[in-house]
């Protein structure tokens, strides 16, 4: 049954407690990773080092100043674009497991790839200190087939993040973090879908606590929103051109 009230906040704060696990995972990868340097290039394990590292049949490349490229599986590539890094920015790819590739562009951007067939896109930039701009195609070993696509930048105090985690789902996020809210897409589960197109939303369908099945939730417009789809299956919801709502499985 759709409804129309605000969301409870235990769905709220469910949706809020991934994205921040996401980020906490970005900066924990970042402290995890290879020594970032320069312009550098790893293939099939060959010049591993200077910030990047790859193993057998994967790519890693790094561009620009303080970048880090991992690529840790079978086919899979890591490219860090940080050509505009100043001397307190970093630009982070790493992908794992096998057929994925990472791409992060910019200042103070993540990209993460976890499990198989995942694809994590980020481009943007982030103020050197807080979260960076981040997207997550996976988030355990076991997840498979997750696109997670992120364009936008934080120069709040929030995070800003893309998140794809299970099987087969897809989180587009357009959009900026200016300190007003949380910017986040994120799909969790089975078959899901999350899309964000504007400023400061928060838009899941499923998460960590309640996985959703084949949902789809989306925001175009607007800012400072919250829209939830799932658990599911088939559950759907979405605002077009609004400011300061919240909605479950209802469209707007």
């Amino acid at each position: 049954m759709s409804k129309h009230n605000a969301i409870s906040n235990d769905k709220l704060v469910g949706g809020v407690l991934l994205g921040a696990v996401a980020s906490g995972l970005a900066l924990t990868a970042l402290s995890g990773a290879g020594t970032a340097g320069a312009t550098c290039a790893s293939i099939s394990g060959v010049g591993n080092g200077g910030g990047c590292i790859s193993t057998p049949t994967s790519f890693a490349i790094g561009l620009g100043p303080n970048t880090t490229a991992t690529a840790d599986g079978l086919f899979t590539g890591a490219i860090a674009n940080g050509i505009t890094n100043g001397v307190t920015d970093t630009t982070v790819a790493s992908s794992k497991g096998a057929l994925s590739l990472a791409y992060a562009g910019g200042k103070n951007t993540q990209a993460t790839t976890v499990g198989n067939l995942n694809v994590a896109v980020v481009q943007g930039q982030a103020t050197a200190n807080g979260f960076p701009v981040t997207a997550f195609a996976g988030v355990t070993p076991g997840d498979i087939g997750n696109i997670a696509i992120n364009i936008g930048t934080r120069t709040g105090s929030n995070f800003n993040s893309a998140v794809a985690a299970g099987t087969g789902n897809i989180a587009v996020n357009i959009g900026n973090e200016t300190g007003a809210g949380f910017e986040n897409a994120q799909a969790y589960g089975t078959g899901n879908s999350a899309f964000n197109i504007g400023d400061n939303n928060i838009v899941f369908a499923g998460d960590s606590g309640s996985p959703a099945t084949f949902s789809s939730a989306f925001n175009v417009g607007g800012s400072n929103n919250t829209v939830h789809a799932g658990p599911g299956p088939f559950n759907i919801a979405g605002l077009i051109n609004q400011t300061g709502k919240n909605v479950l499985n209802n469209i707007h």
